[in-house]
């Protein structure tokens, strides 16, 4: 009986890279079974890459996706998890990791919960309209901006939030667990894909 391979991930960041690092620690820590085999980004001065290096993880810098696409499958990436990579993919670069199920195995965390609040700064937007809860989610990325299949969603109160840093700081926290712990059956390959109207759905087991 063929032993299964640990499943190889790459991370893709443009910033300091605390999704990284709780991703990381998951890996360490034995909750999460994946192999980082590269972290990337898109800017060279990014955070994210020291604390690869640190962990002796292999880092690359890359603007041009098609080049940055033939690096991960040269790896043999079995999943791409976005955490916090803020460049738009191109429809190439998402179809470079097309899955025969109908989806890309591409992986982002979002700060809200979707279809509310796509795009950026929605923990500062949740905070300047009022809200009095908000939340994260964890899905599949397709061409449209923050519109794939959800994997996971957890909501948490702001009502009492003095400050959109306070927001982020509280959704911050919650992200740290539910990526690790989303990604877990997604590597794992512990869900099925179900299409309901228009669009694809994500349901674990």
């Amino acid at each position: 009986m063929a032993v299964k391979r640990t499943p190889r991930i790459a991370v893709l960041a443009s910033g300091r890279g605390s999704n990284f690092a709780a991703i990381a620690k998951a890996v360490a820590d034995k909750t999460l079974n994946a192999e980082i085999v590269l972290v990337g980004s898109d800017r060279a001065q990014a955070l994210v890459l020291e604390k690869a290096r640190d962990l002796s993880i292999r880092t690359l810098v890359e603007k041009d996706q098609a080049r940055l696409a033939t690096a991960l499958r040269e790896l043999q990436v079995d999943y791409v998890v976005l955490a916090g990579f803020m460049r738009i993919l191109k429809t190439e670069f998402i179809n470079a990791f097309a899955d025969t199920r109908g989806f890309a195995r591409i992986v982002n965390i979002h700060p809200s919960l979707l279809p509310e609040l796509p795009g950026l700064d929605s923990y500062r937007r949740a905070f300047e309209q009022k809200l009095t809860h908000t939340g994260v989610t964890v899905h599949f990325v397709d061409n449209g901006v923050d519109t794939g299949p959800i994997c996971a969603q957890e909501r948490f109160s702001i009502a009492d939030c003095a400050s959109a840093e306070e927001v982020e700081k509280r959704g911050l926290a919650i992200e740290h667990e539910l990526y690790p712990k989303t990604l877990n059956w997604i590597l794992g390959e512990r869900f099925e894909i179900l299409k309901q109207g228009d669009r694809l759905h994500v349901r674990p087991h």
